[in-house]
């Protein structure tokens, strides 16, 4: 009986904190408008490279919407011919602000990509830092 009891109170109890749940106030809704992704990464090519600028050719791939951590976000990748071995970077944006970029893991599919050439310069809206002016890291 008290065994019946318990779970009465749990099954209860559950149903009341789904309803509590349910009714707390959600969070602001990232921007799912697509961005331009080409000039959010050629305007944030320092971040993302700040030791140094790709010595090889740049690519850069589509853009599509994926579920992230921090929400829905963007994901671009970035090609960078280095060595022997091109190097994938997965970006990701909401809004118009890069969240997090890394080194693209397998689960992000970069590799699986169709990339163009990405002419930096050609989309920054920003002009480039002067030479020896420190650069602004962001999350990596």
């Amino acid at each position: 009986m008290r065994s019946l009891a318990l779970a009465l109170a749990v099954t209860l109890g559950g149903c009341s904190a789904s309803e509590l749940v349910q009714n707390l106030p959600a969070a602001p809704a990232p921007d799912l408008s697509q961005p331009n992704h080409r000039r959010i990464v050629a305007d944030n090519i320092r971040v993302l490279f700040p030791k140094e600028m790709p010595a090889g050719g740049v690519q850069i791939s589509g853009i599509r919407l994926i579920d992230h951590l921090k929400g829905p976000a963007w994901l671009t990748c970035v090609k960078v011919e280095a060595q022997a071995t091109p190097q994938l970077y997965a970006v990701f944006i909401q809004g118009d602000k890069i969240i997090e970029a890394r080194v693209a893991l397998v689960i992000d599919q970069c590799y699986k990509d169709t990339y163009e050439p990405f002419e930096i310069a050609a989309f920054a809206t920003k002009p480039p830092p002067k030479p020896g002016t420190p650069v602004a890291t962001g999350n990596r």
